[in-house]
């Protein structure tokens, strides 16, 4: 139970990509206040968490409504997860060069797609549908703590950027995007594996 937990909990973490986020965060939030600065941090991952929550505990009916296998699904999200590791190594996310109102960024874009995109989504569908019993509520508290952790990352941001500097957390963005591609390898094994 301890191990789905992590696992669901790390990768979740890595797909919602806190880190990666930091940095067209503070973009963003360029001339904004420190405290609205947290408060912003905070809305936008608890909306992104509720977000892949709705996704995980509807994803079954969702998947039933337009008669997708799970298979299908781990082959679809696993080769969505592949092509935004491929953005994250060779691109990186675009930095938004205007400043929007501040309000308005909330939910879109840095919670719904930058935060809560369609890697954490389909993944937190692929894990609940395929969790049974107390391994379903597991997987809804690893969602909630890789939101959690996140929320705090983002809320620190401008105390990150100042210690660690914008390279640092691009490397480690680089290396998030390295699992996400492993993550993503796996998935599409065992869907295809799955059909035959």
């Amino acid at each position: 139970m301890l191990q789905t937990f992590f696992t669901n909990a790390v990768t979740i973490f890595f797909l919602m990509d806190s880190i990666g986020t930091i940095p067209i965060f503070m973009g963003l939030t360029k001339d904004v206040s420190a405290r609205r600065r947290v408060r912003m941090a905070l809305a936008a991952s608890i909306i992104a968490g509720i977000t892949v929550l709705v996704f995980a505990l509807f994803g079954q009916a969702i998947l039933d409504q337009f008669s997708v296998s799970i298979a299908a699904l781990r082959i679809g999200g696993g080769l969505l997860l592949l092509y935004i590791s491929f953005e994250m190594i060779l691109a990186g996310q675009n930095m938004h060069k205007d400043t929007p109102n501040t309000r308005s960024i909330v939910v879109s874009p840095l919670a719904i797609p930058m935060v809560a995109g369609p890697g954490s989504m389909s993944y937190a569908m692929v894990a609940y549908v395929n969790a049974h019993g107390t391994d379903r509520l597991v997987v809804l508290l690893a969602i909630v703590a890789a939101s959690v952790v996140g929320a705090v990352l983002l809320a620190l941001s401008g105390v990150l950027t100042k210690l660690l500097g914008k390279e640092v957390l691009r490397g480690v963005e680089r290396i998030t995007a390295i699992l996400l591609a492993i993550i993503a390898a796996q998935m599409i094994m065992v869907g295809i594996k799955a059909f035959f």
